[in-house]
C-alpha cells in the first residue's frame, strides 16, 4: 500500500507541476499578443485619416500558439526569440527575411510607420502602371466594321465558289 500511495503522490505532484508548465505557457502567449496589441494601438492612430493606407494594410493579431501582428499578406511583426523582442518578417521567395528587431516598442512603431510608408508609395506606383497599361484600346469606325465585315463575307463566298469548282459540285 506504501507503494500505491507513493505513485498516487508522485502522480499528483506530476499534474500540478504539468498544469503550472501550461499556465506559465498561457501567460508566455497572452503577453506576446497584449505587447503586439499595443504596438498595433500605437500604429493605428497614425493611419486615420488616411483611407487608402488603412485600406490596405490589416493590422490584425492573430491569437494563436504564436501570436502574430498581420500587417499585409507578406509582413508580420512577432515576438520572437523572446517574449520582449518586436520581430518585423517579410515573407520572401521560399523563405522568411527579418527586416527589423528591437526590444523596445517606440523603435518598432517609427520602424513600422517608415515600412507603411514605402509599401504604400510602392503598392501606389504599382496601381498607376497598371491603369498606364490598362489605358482604353482606340475603336473603330462604323464604315471600318462594315467594310470588313463585307470583306469577310465575300472572302467566304469566294471560298465555297473555290472549294465546289474543285470537288466538282458546281460546273461550267
Amino acid at each position: 500500500m506504501a507503494d500505491a500511495d507513493a505513485f498516487l503522490k508522485a502522480l499528483k505532484q506530476a499534474r500540478l507541476s504539468e498544469a503550472a508548465q501550461f499556465d506559465a505557457g498561457l501567460n508566455l502567449r497572452d503577453a506576446r499578443a497584449l505587447r503586439l496589441d499595443a504596438l498595433r494601438d500605437a500604429v493605428l492612430p497614425e493611419l486615420r485619416g488616411h483611407e487608402a493606407a488603412q485600406s490596405l494594410f490589416e493590422l490584425n493579431v492573430q491569437d494563436s500558439e504564436k501570436p502574430r501582428l498581420w500587417i499585409d499578406l507578406i509582413s508580420t511583426v512577432e515576438m520572437e526569440p523572446d517574449p520582449k523582442t518586436y520581430r518585423l518578417l517579410q515573407q520572401r521567395e521560399q523563405k522568411r527575411e527579418v527586416l527589423f528587431e528591437t526590444r523596445d516598442m517606440e523603435q518598432m512603431r517609427d520602424f513600422l510607420l517608415r515600412y507603411l510608408a514605402h509599401r504604400y508609395l510602392a503598392q501606389d506606383r504599382l496601381s498607376r502602371t497598371n491603369e498606364a497599361t490598362l489605358a482604353p484600346q482606340p475603336r473603330y469606325s462604323l464604315f471600318e466594321m462594315i467594310y470588313v465585315w463585307i470583306t469577310g463575307i465575300l472572302f467566304g463566298v469566294l471560298g465555297l465558289v473555290a472549294w465546289a469548282l474543285a470537288t466538282g459540285h458546281l460546273k461550267f
